[in-house]
């Protein structure tokens, strides 16, 4: 992992300029520091290590660069390779937490941009959830990485949603893929939208499933969700939003054990993961299961 001084070096621009340094700790992938030069402020972005096994950079910066041309993504100022070191504009606004969206105007102003970026954005890579699901149970495989204890319930359970989805799957749109509530910054006028190390072509039910079980959504925000970014509520597309949730769960599991067994962070990827794991296992086992599977 490059060093925060070196990264400052590699800038002409700012070279014999004050810079002043704040690492932020809100990231659990990488290494975060704003950056101010001359009263202008950037994000720096260092990957952090091992997180080239399960993030294809290049992808990554291409979907960066579209999400910031329509708008809602951070406009990219440098990025240096082949380590994907990348500084962008430091986006000002309110930083979106948890309780900060139970404001369903925020809600509704969140799915805008997230619809936003569906319809207008040109990304040119898949993430399928049942894909990278198997990529990631593989990595889990190849390492031999620990893993919850009853994980292959899950495993039945991903499968049985595999088989009935891959049979009913829509129209794939440019997705975010990992929503959250960090993620959002509200600008008052508009939501915009960082860290696109997850971003490509997807069912646009997972994205709003990720989203909904990133803010700890309830029953009724869900709807609210459905209708706006729908026009209408639909029932299918809720029933597979609901499954969503869960599969994004479980999926994130296998990337917390990954992020466990390789990071220098300092984040409890175990523990993470086992709290999303038993919120999972909690939804799949519910009578709701059957009937949300069957409504697709």
């Amino acid at each position: 992992m490059k060093d925060i001084h070196d990264v400052i070096k590699m800038v002409d621009e700012w070279k014999g300029k004050e810079v002043d340094i704040e690492e932020l700790t809100e990231g659990i992938t990488n290494k975060n520091f704003k950056v101010t030069v001359e009263e202008k402020s950037y994000i720096v972005r260092i990957p952090g290590e091992g997180t080239d096994l399960f993030i294809d950079r290049e992808v990554e910066l291409h979907n960066m660069l579209s999400a910031s041309d329509v708008g809602v993504g951070a406009h990219i100022f440098k990025y240096f390779k082949p380590d994907y070191v990348v500084i962008a504009e430091f986006i000002n606004g309110k930083v979106m937490s948890v309780p900060s969206f139970k404001d369903k105007e925020r809600i509704v102003k969140a799915i805008r941009a997230i619809k936003r970026v569906n319809m207008r954005a040109k990304f040119t890579s898949k993430f399928i959830m049942f894909d990278k699901f198997d990529e990631y149970f593989e990595l889990i495989k190849k390492h031999n990485i620990k893993v919850p204890e009853n994980f292959g319930e899950a495993v039945v359970f991903v499968n049985r949603v595999r088989d009935k989805f891959l049979n009913t799957m829509p129209e794939l749109a440019a997705c975010h893929n990992d929503l959250l509530a960090e993620n959002f910054i509200d600008q008052g006028d508009r939501m915009r939208i960082i860290d696109w190390e997850l971003s490509g072509i997807n069912d646009t039910c997972f994205e709003l499933g990720d989203f909904s079980v990133e803010l700890e959504l309830g029953e009724d925000e869900d709807v609210l969700m459905i209708e706006t970014y729908f026009g209408n509520f639909d029932e299918k597309k809720f029933a597979r939003m609901k499954l969503y949730k869960s599969m994004a769960d479980i999926l994130w599991v296998l990337w917390a054990d990954i992020q466990n067994h390789f990071s220098d962070l300092e984040f409890d990827f175990w523990q993470y993961g086992m709290n999303r794991f038993n919120r999972a296992m909690i939804a799949l086992n519910s009578d709701n299961f059957s009937r949300w599977l069957q409504a697709v």
